[in-house]
């Protein structure tokens, strides 16, 4: 069911890689003198690619500095060994998109510093770095949220404070980004939504927790929002929020789209600081389905694996499997954490719609993880259910923790334990209002 997220892209290529034509952004006029705001130089040399036919666009040596820069059908972004491409500061070099996605939700938004939209055969690559410059961005950030946090929820004050993505694909084709140092964005890194076939690889995201008195904001690793055939594979990441984020649209406008993400596979990625490693939710109304984790690690990070359903998001997300992960020193390997659900038809955050109940709660099904080893983490399992959206069907096998606090499962339909142990001070296993539970705590012959 997942084959397609791993073919090959040069099918779609125009040319070949060795025939294709450079143009070099430096001929267009653009200065690496990371003062110079190259955003027109850089954009002409862009759109004399596209209009050439494609080929590529190629960042030399040096620090260019731009705002806000569109990519069109068979264009290659390249950025050489010692590149580097820096975003400027101020809203007004950042023109608003309309009616774009941003957390689930359309409304209009500074567009990313990388655009590609409605686009086939993009690729950005190379060995350089793109930089968001988020420092121009996360301070008035966090000053406008110690405001806003006395009279906005907290899960609406994102959309309050508006600021560019890194990269962005939206309603994209057959496209890579590859290579790169992403770091510093203002908001979400990279965003690949209503998209399909693309490859993400051998990526290097970092976003500060804390470095010099910077802290990143809301600056997700990767979101893969309404997508399919999404292919990851080798990158490492280290963010404030979710390293990958698998996502599907928020509360009625998420239902009213309906467009799933399926069929995703994450590989040999290393995940360090962060919420959570590979987090499914909250933004669930399209669905998700057929989601491959497998071959990580994770060290620091908060949640490895992690499960995030939030009543009123909606859609129902299952076949998902988690196979072969290392973790050290992280806070709940296995986290699943539903917040409270009462039944009571939903009223929308931001649109004030009201949804009904059974449309608005998420349903998690199919979920396998097996091949787990952690060592030194602050709690093992965490699988809380409520009364009236319980987990179904969840197997877990052949998994090793070393925790602090145990493994607890609340509220789950058809649970499977085989082969897992959890070694903790205190109680290891706890189970509440579990149904069809099979409990097999020795080794599988």
């Amino acid at each position: 069911m997942l084959t397609s997220c791993g073919k090959s892209l040069t099918s779609h290529a125009v040319k070949k890689q060795d025939e294709l034509q450079i143009f070099d952004v430096t001929k267009f006029g653009a200065v690496g003198d990371s003062v110079t705001v190259n955003t027109k130089a850089i954009q002409r040399a862009l759109d004399e690619c596209y209009k050439a036919g494609g080929g590529i666009v190629l960042i030399p040596k040096g620090v260019y500095s731009s705002g806000a820069l569109f990519l069109k059908s068979n264009v290659h972004l390249k950025l050489d060994k010692e590149a580097k491409l820096r975003a400027v500061a101020g809203l007004e070099n950042f023109p608003e998109l309309k009616n774009t996605r941003i957390a689930g939700i359309h409304m209009n938004w500074p567009s990313a510093f990388i655009n590609a939209l409605n686009a086939n055969n993009i690729k950005i690559s190379g060995e350089g770095t793109i930089d968001g410059s988020g420092y121009y961005w996360w301070e008035p950030y966090w000053q406008k949220r110690a405001v806003l946090v006395k009279t906005v929820p907290g899960d609406l004050i994102d959309w309050h404070v508006p600021r560019p993505r890194l990269i962005l694909f939206d309603k994209v084709t057959d496209s890579e980004i590859s290579g790169l140092r992403l770091q510093n964005s203002g908001f979400w890194t990279v965003h690949i939504c209503y998209s399909q076939n693309i490859q993400l690889t051998d990526l290097n995201i970092f976003n500060p927790v804390l470095e010099d008195g910077k802290k990143a904001a809301s600056t997700d690793g990767i979101d893969v929002d309404s997508s399919r055939d999404i292919f990851i594979r080798n990158c490492i990441i280290s963010v404030d929020d979710d390293c990958i984020a698998v996502k599907s649209g928020r509360g009625s406008d998420g239902l009213r789209v309906n467009i799933p993400t399926e069929n995703v596979v994450i590989e040999d990625c290393t995940f360090l600081e962060g919420h959570g490693g590979v987090s499914i939710g909250t933004e669930t109304a399209g669905g998700i389905k057929n989601v491959f984790v497998r071959n990580c690690k994770a060290m620091g990070n908060k949640a490895p694996i992690k499960f995030k359903p939030r009543p009123g998001r909606g859609g129902v997300i299952e076949n998902i499997t988690h196979e072969n992960w290392e973790m050290e020193k992280v806070g709940t390997v296995i986290d699943y954490a539903l917040r409270e659900v009462n039944g009571d038809d939903y009223i929308d955050e931001w649109q004030k719609i009201k949804v009904p109940f059974v449309a608005a709660t998420p349903r998690y099904r199919n979920i396998t993880i097996r091949q787990v080893k952690a060592s030194q983490s602050g709690k093992a399992i965490s699988f809380l259910g409520w009364p009236l959206a319980h987990a179904e069907n969840i197997i877990m096998e052949n998994i090793s923790i070393e925790a602090k606090n145990g493994a607890r499962f609340q509220y789950v339909d058809n649970l499977v334990l085989k082969n897992v142990e959890v070694k903790t001070a205190g109680q290891s296993f706890e189970f509440l209002e579990v149904q069809n539970k099979i409990h097999i705590p020795g080794p599988i012959k």
